[in-house]
């Protein structure tokens, strides 16, 4: 039986992050990962935000691109551009990523197994024993700690063996890697709405480089009873905006997953067992992203698990509390900005698109203070620009109201 610290249970940046914080503290720190690769299968579309490489000292050879713009498509054909003087935002190779945040781990002093697929966790006393089985050949591992981080990912196995219930909604997603996508502007990704698009998410278009992108979208389950690949499928053959410039393209990698957003309040750390990013739901509801957020929690988790190597019985809640005022505000927010978006009707949201194409002062007002990390940043000079503005277009009015009262008691 081996004896850690601390044991983190999945290297995504999540796990990564908290590895690498808790070996920093001087914590015998063990980073286990089910796949013999770190990196594979990929589940994400690789977007994160310039927050992320600031604030972590990522390096940019780690960006394949960089964007600083964005078209969004409405149901009925609307389309509305915006352009920021800089990139706020960068793609990266999801593979080279995670193995750098890894290494950079392993480098603070983390030990680093592969290819071991945890099953199972206990209680023993004052210790957790986490169990699993290694991948290709014979054996049970085991270890013990006094705090698990549990970065497994969107469906975590541990959580509930330890006696914390995690209350989560999913959408599934499905994304085409795609070679030969005509009319890419490298900078510029692309958001298409609609019931018909994508019920109870978006589509998207990412492009990689002038010719490469990365195409799909989610669905909520409870809005539709068919599969992503159903409504991806007729978004490549059928969508006026797609369906000639994907014709000829070639699909060179498909990956698919759920994408998890958590119920408000919900606990996410008990008694030694710290649960972050997609097992913990933080995730941003309007667009599914969650890795600089993963991060963030990551290294709250591996700071946090020194203070239960000291003997503190009460890092749980400072865990709980120090990864909601960091980015809380942020998951909530953005929960209530998808149940504002679900609320509209298609024709209210060409309405609201429509709004925002033929005014000006709207699209300046989203450029200058748009953040795709800090979404609830924009929400405030938005409001005023659009009351100012809707002075000359009462309609729009109790549609954006009415969304907005919906979304805010389907909060309640």
């Amino acid at each position: 039986m081996m004896r850690y610290d601390v044991v983190v249970v999945g290297a995504g940046p999540g796990g990564a992050e908290a590895a690498r914080a808790a070996a920093g503290q001087g914590l015998r720190t063990l980073l286990l990962e089910e796949h013999r690769s770190v990196g594979l299968p990929t589940h994400c579309t690789g977007k994160l935000s310039l927050h992320a490489f600031r604030e972590f000292d990522l390096p940019p050879a780690l960006a394949v691109n960089a964007l600083s713009a964005a078209v969004f498509h409405s149901p009925g054909g609307v389309v509305v551009h915006v352009r920021r003087t800089s990139a706020d935002s960068y793609v990266v190779d999801r593979v080279r990523f995670d193995r750098w945040l890894v290494e950079r781990a392993a480098c603070a002093g983390a030990e680093v197994v592969t290819g071991v697929r945890v099953t199972h966790a206990a209680r023993r006393g004052d210790l957790l024993r986490v169990r699993g089985d290694y991948a290709g050949r014979a054996g049970t591992f085991e270890a013990e700690a006094r705090t698990v981080i549990d970065a497994e990912g969107a469906s975590p196995r541990l959580p509930a063996s330890l006696g914390l219930r995690l209350a989560r909604t999913y959408a599934n997603g499905l994304q085409y890697e795609m070679r030969g996508i005509g009319g890419l502007e490298a900078d510029t990704p692309e958001m298409f709405f609609g019931r018909d698009t994508a019920p109870g998410f978006f589509a998207w278009l990412l492009p990689l480089d002038r010719q490469t992108a990365r195409i799909g979208l989610a669905v909520d389950p409870r809005e539709t009873p068919h599969a992503p690949v159903r409504y991806l499928e007729r978004l490549l053959a059928a969508h006026p905006a797609l369906r000639r410039r994907a014709a000829g393209a070639v699909v060179v990698r498909k990956v698919g997953g759920r994408i998890p957003m958590l119920t408000a309040g919900a606990p996410t750390a008990r008694d030694g067992v710290l649960v972050v990013g997609d097992a913990a739901g933080q995730v941003k509801a309007t667009s599914g992203g969650g890795i600089y957020y993963a991060m963030t929690a990551g290294r709250l988790a591996g700071t946090t698990a020194a203070r239960y190597a000291a003997g503190d019985r009460r890092a749980a809640q400072a865990y709980e509390r120090g990864w909601r005022r960091a980015f809380g505000r942020e998951v909530a927010f953005t929960a209530l900005g998808r149940r504002v978006i679900n609320r509209l009707a298609d024709r209210e949201l060409d309405l609201v698109m429509r709004f925002i194409h033929a005014s000006p002062a709207v699209r300046a007002s989203v450029e200058a203070a748009g953040d795709t990390q800090y979404q609830s940043r924009l929400f405030l000079p938005l409001l005023r620009t659009l009351a100012a503005a809707a002075l000359r277009r009462p309609a729009l009015l109790p549609v954006v109201g009415l969304a907005l009262v919906q979304g805010m008691l389907a909060q309640m």
